[in-house]
């Protein structure tokens, strides 16, 4: 992989749809459908620049299009009710193409020769796209075992949109801090839980020392690469 598969100004697109996504959507009351539109809008740019970031080779792309265009489809029949159990469906579909997001951009920044705005950019991204992987598992766990799953005093009044609730959930999860407004209620959930904390504190120790290394001694990395 060259270089220049990371200097594009696709990331940064992405990056900023994650963080619009993320951190402004739950401030749009979804008590209307107007709104919930709106939300659910956002959703799908974001994944639209997601798609934009996968490499064309190998018909990645073209995979990444069909899994992400089946979930937008299922997930738009659920916002209007319009077929039964088509949310979770999108979820499944959604989830598969955030783990396949993730190994992309892994291996994308496996194959950086120098950290550059670029490689922050797609780390920054990666870790986002981690904490929405579990955020879906969380929201779709919790429809499966019917509310059960999880419980606290955020997800009283979710109703059926609790998905950013989730997502939020899953920051906090990630980042070990551990609020304590959302817990895990069955074995499965808690499991999930210590998983998500693990490779959270896994993922920032390994990739600060990475890019500290990389950034310290550039040419041993580039010799490394082709040898």
């Amino acid at each position: 992989m060259e270089e220049c598969d990371l200097s594009g100004k696709q990331f940064m697109r992405l990056f900023i749809g994650l963080l619009v996504y993320i951190f402004l959507t739950p401030f749009i009351p979804q008590s209307s459908q107007a709104a919930s539109i709106v939300v659910h809008g956002i959703l799908t740019l974001m994944l639209f620049f997601a798609v934009a970031t996968v490499q064309k080779k190998q018909n990645k792309r073209s995979i990444a299009i069909l899994v992400t265009g089946t979930a937008l489809v299922f997930h738009w029949l659920g916002v209007f009710s319009l077929v039964p159990y088509s949310a979770d469906a999108a979820l499944v579909l959604l989830s598969i193409f955030y783990l396949f997001l993730v190994i992309e951009f892994f291996k994308q920044l496996l194959h950086a020769k120098k950290v550059n705005g670029a490689v922050i950019v797609v780390s920054l991204c990666l870790y986002l796209i981690i904490g929405l992987f579990w955020g879906g598992l969380y929201c779709l766990l919790q429809s499966i075992h019917h509310g059960q799953a999880f419980s606290g005093t955020l997800l009283e009044n979710a109703g059926t949109n609790s998905l950013y609730l989730f997502n939020y959930f899953s920051m906090v999860t990630l980042t070990t801090l551990g609020y304590g407004d959302i817990t895990p209620q069955i074995p499965g959930a808690a499991s999930l839980c210590q998983m998500e904390a693990i490779v959270g504190q896994f993922y920032t120790a390994v990739l600060v020392a990475w890019l500290v290394g990389m950034y310290g001694n550039p040419i041993k990395i580039i010799s490394s690469h082709h040898e």
